[in-house]
């Protein structure tokens, strides 16, 4: 029962250009995610850009699984989630509720340890 659900969802890809322009969309993504290969989050951004939705963000995460916790291409560990996901994610939410946090903003900007993209 849950396969036949799963398989019969839209894909993502074909239905996020339709997402209203007037909502933010932040996509994080662990490069070592085997469950949601990284090159699908490249593939939304690229379709976010091609429709011109004006605020969106890609951030990759090397050496991080589905769960963003450290893992290898192959194996999905379980564990708690790094800190500085948590804080890349209250900096993008911060900035998207009106509520600045210079400091939060510039640590994302700064961290070495994600790839961040934004239109």
């Amino acid at each position: 029962m849950w396969f036949r659900s799963e398989s019969s969802l839209i894909h993502t890809l074909s239905i996020i250009g339709n997402i209203s322009k007037s909502i933010g969309i932040l996509l994080l993504n662990g490069e070592n995610d085997s469950q949601t290969p990284v090159q699908q989050a490249f593939l939304l951004q690229q379709r976010l850009t091609e429709v011109n939705h004006p605020d969106h963000a890609l951030i990759t995460y090397p050496d991080l699984g589905h769960r963003f916790y450290p893992s290898s291409e192959w194996l999905t560990r379980v564990g708690p989630i790094e800190p500085y996901i948590l804080a890349d994610l209250y900096a993008w939410l911060a900035a998207h509720s009106g509520f600045t946090d210079h400091a939060a903003a510039a640590r994302l900007a700064t961290t070495p340890s994600s790839n961040y993209t934004t239109k």
